[in-house]
């Protein structure tokens, strides 16, 4: 007899958006108020950390309150599932804390040089719009087979959408799109399938960018640099757009997402 497949648990998602929102305002009274970025970093790592062990806290709680009428084996399987849920939250809070830690400074007395922060832009130049289109249209039609998109809404919200790479990594961001196409060729094909038109889930009230070829680089960007993405998209482009195809790329596809190559920076 095959084993049943796995239930897909449903993700809470009804808080993120607007967490995105506060960490901007955060971050941006703590840059205002000449805390670093480092500091800042810790800062929120150590708010997020807490939250987590918090959370523990309750689920920790569950342990005593087994389901009614269960079993003494059925009670000694609940106990054991809550611990395991509380381990792996003390593990999350340690996790957030040691990814916000700067790298350890050598014991030499020389400062290291100080790392380049990305340099924002108020405008993406049309000629890299066009380029950036041009290839998000020929990555579009080999994974959908489709052409019947609106080639003005995509230079429009790509005007918006260009303005979350940086200014050094401009030039160089068509291969950059390239590459994360070829990454998650699966998980964009899975994406266009079930949410495209025609799709088996397919929603025109939530699924609008899914139709559009630009939605390859907004899902790139969601990966790269969510914060900036929601910073440029807010108040150029209607919000819940974004926020829907968001969900679908993060939570609607089973394929994994490919692999980031490290960068130095």
């Amino acid at each position: 007899m095959p084993e049943p497949t796995p239930r897909r648990m449903p993700a809470i998602t009804v808080y993120g958006g607007r967490a995105v929102t506060a960490l901007q305002q955060v971050t941006s009274f703590l840059d205002s108020a000449g805390v670093g970025p480092e500091e800042t970093q810790e800062l929120l790592a150590l708010i997020q950390a807490g939250a987590v062990e918090g959370a523990q806290g309750d689920v920790l709680e569950l342990a005593e309150r087994p389901p009614r009428d269960a079993t003494a084996q059925a009670a000694q399987g609940w106990v054991a599932a809550v611990e395991a849920a509380a381990a792996e939250l003390a593990h999350i809070a340690d996790r957030t804390m040691t990814l916000a830690q700067p790298a350890a400074r050598p014991a030499a007395p020389a400062a290291p040089p100080a790392p380049s922060l990305p340099t924002s832009i108020d405008e993406a130049p049309q000629e890299q719009v066009e380029q950036v289109l041009a290839t998000a249209e020929r990555l579009f039609t080999e994974l959908t087979g489709r052409t019947d998109y609106s080639r003005d809404a995509s230079l429009e919200t790509l005007a918006v959408v260009l303005t979350a790479v940086a200014a050094e990594d401009q030039a160089g961001y068509v291969a950059q799109l390239e590459a994360f196409a070829a990454r998650n060729r699966d998980r964009l094909t899975e994406l266009y399938r079930k949410y495209g038109p025609g799709g088996e889930l397919a929603r025109l009230e939530r699924s609008g960018l899914v139709e559009q070829p630009e939605s390859i680089v907004i899902a790139e960007r969601l990966d790269a640099a969510p914060m900036w993405l929601q910073g440029v998209w807010d108040g150029e482009i209607e919000e819940l757009t974004l926020e829907r195809f968001a969900q679908l790329w993060k939570f609607g596809c089973d394929a994994p997402r490919g692999a980031r190559p490290s960068r130095a920076r």
